[in-house]
């Protein structure tokens, strides 16, 4: 689950009796330190989790949690970073502080219920809600501003679905985990590898077979990214056959040099699997090799290039790095209250 030391952090507080409140970021224009729904959790004793962006933004709303904390009104801090602040990132933020007592009922399904949700967190700093996601709703990070509110999906992790446990897979799985992905690993289990199963999958399926890991996942979604990272190119070919055609993955990556590439595309052209725009589409789709550019060879390093391209995925959704760019550019602008609109 997104931020959960924030919110189960503040859960602790109150059950040991002090007071609470949970800030989060609802406005950002131009270029700042945090985004729509970085949060942090301050206690009328001075505890502190998380960050909004740290330097003057931070001491203000700090200063502001824990009048909050202490059994004020909800607080809205809105400041120009530059002209309020004197910060050089050049943007606008504003943020709610809310009272996290009156929000016990929605940290305790937050903290304690994994299913997907959605998280409301009102503008003016009233109670955050928890409901079941719904059409419409925001995919994970990206939140939006509607109706008064910042709307956000939380619950259960995104899973990437590494088949294959060899060298790079065992780089790659522990920081996958670390930035917030379920990870399942899917591995035959001909070489040993799958023998003792690594602490930091969540699952390991005994397969190479793509219907019999599909049926294991209880079926594939836009929240799956789909690794093919095994140890044979014949297995891999079967592999990617069968998930090419499945529109539902959110994302489908595949480990090789560029020959063994365009070699695939050819057996794939051959098959009738890329006929037409349909086909176009999904060869488009398909991240082949696997990893941003980043000249990486050693498998930690084809790890770590990975890694980030599901960062980017994650995102920005496009699997690409791009450049950074001038202050009040649209790449930056998250959405906002009317007023940031004015002020930044």
């Amino acid at each position: 689950m997104a931020k959960p030391d924030v919110f189960g952090q503040a859960l602790r507080a109150l059950e040991r009796g002090r007071g609470a409140a949970i800030a989060c970021v609802t406005g950002a224009r131009g270029s700042t330190p945090r985004h729509l729904g970085a949060r942090l959790m301050l206690t009328d004793d001075g505890e502190q989790v998380g960050t909004v962006g740290g330097g003057q933004i931070e001491r203000l709303v700090t200063s502001a949690g824990r009048e909050v904390a202490a059994g004020g009104p909800p607080r809205v801090v809105h400041q120009h970073l530059v002209r309020d602040l004197a910060m050089c990132c050049g943007g606008a933020m504003e943020v709610v502080v809310t009272p996290a007592a009156g929000s016990r009922e929605a940290l305790v399904q937050l903290t304690q219920d994994t299913a997907p949700k959605i998280l409301v967190t009102p503008l003016d700093g009233a109670p955050l809600r928890v409901r079941p996601p719904g059409p419409g709703d925001p995919r994970p990070h990206h939140p939006v501003v509607l109706d008064g509110a910042l709307i956000e999906r939380l619950g259960a992790a995104e899973r990437a679905i590494v088949i294959g446990l060899g060298h790079v897979s065992r780089h790659l799985g522990p920081l996958l985990a670390g930035i917030g992905f379920s990870v399942i690993v899917c591995d035959d289990g001909a070489t040993g590898a799958i023998d003792a199963p690594p602490a930091w999958a969540t699952e390991v399926i005994q397969s190479f077979d793509a219907a019999a890991i599909e049926r294991r996942v209880g079926g594939f979604t836009v929240d799956d990214f789909a690794l093919i990272v095994t140890r044979d190119h014949a297995i891999d070919l079967r592999l990617l056959e069968a998930l090419i055609a499945r529109d539902e993955l959110g994302y489908l990556g595949m480990i090789g040099s560029r020959g063994k590439v365009a070699r695939f595309r050819k057996r794939l052209e051959a098959g009738g699997l890329l006929d037409g725009e349909r086909g176009a589409a999904r060869w488009a789709r398909l991240r082949a090799p696997v990893g941003l550019n980043l000249g990486a060879e050693t498998p930690d390093e084809i790890a770590i290039s990975v890694a980030a391209e599901l960062v980017a995925m994650r995102r920005r959704g496009v699997p690409a790095a791009a450049p950074w760019v001038p202050v009040g550019a649209a790449d930056h602008d998250h959405g906002s209250a009317a007023d940031l609109e004015r002020d930044a």
